[in-house]
């Protein structure tokens, strides 16, 4: 994965992830992502208002890396690409799409919650991977199995992320971020056009795991 992208997730602990929006909505709330500390964000690849969302943000936030999200195929990801993407995020591995992905030079997170899956991408030279549906696939009771025989495999964990929940994820070792959408969601933000709201709810995030690993640095 490019230092950049690596070390942001890593020093923050949190991906964002935009799961849907309005066409005039998706740069103001990318910019309301820098603003409260956080230029990183993945946008879901579900339609072609996404696939746009993410062409506006490449170009109008150029400040902030973009990455791909639920890339399914080849196809889109060189469109993706070609659109501005820093980054594609795979649900499950794809050998073709990560094979794509780096003759293009481009980072790939793909979808590995088996060892056999792990192995795979570590084939390939990768050291992070997505790990979904976090909770259904055993939490971090799982990681910690999965921590023996893989110590320099860092995961981003995503399924059903919250601001109530995320923070115990972000602080197993084997976690590189918790992705998800709460940033967006708490208070109706997204929905409301509140992009400061939007600005508040990643700068409060941001702050928790700073204080979490804060105290335990004091203990």
């Amino acid at each position: 994965m490019d230092a950049n992208i690596y070390n942001l997730l890593k020093l923050t602990g949190i991906c964002p992830i935009l799961a849907g929006a309005e066409s005039d909505s998706a740069v103001p709330a990318a910019q309301a992502l820098v603003e409260g500390g956080l230029p990183v964000m993945e946008v879901l690849m579900r339609d072609e208002n996404s696939m746009q969302n993410m062409a506006k943000i490449a170009r109008d936030v150029p400040e902030l890396y973009v990455g791909a999200g639920t890339v399914l195929t080849v196809e889109t990801a060189e469109r993706a690409i070609d659109l501005g993407a820093k980054f594609i995020v795979v649900p499950g591995f794809s050998a073709k799409v990560v094979e794509f992905c780096l003759k293009r030079g481009v980072s790939v997170l793909p979808g590995c919650v088996t060892p056999t899956e792990i192995m795979m991408a570590m084939d390939y030279g990768l050291d992070a991977v997505k790990f979904f549906p976090i909770f259904e696939m055993g939490g971090t009771k799982t990681l910690a199995q999965l921590n023996g025989p893989f110590p320099n495999v860092k995961f981003v964990v995503t399924g059903s992320l919250t601001s109530e929940n995320y923070l115990p994820l972000v602080d197993y070792p084997g976690t590189l971020a918790a992705g998800g959408d709460w940033m967006f969601q708490d208070h109706d933000a997204l929905k409301n056009r509140d992009f400061e709201q939007i600005a508040r709810n990643m700068r409060e995030s941001v702050c928790q795991v700073q204080d979490m690993r804060n105290a335990k640095t004091r203990h």
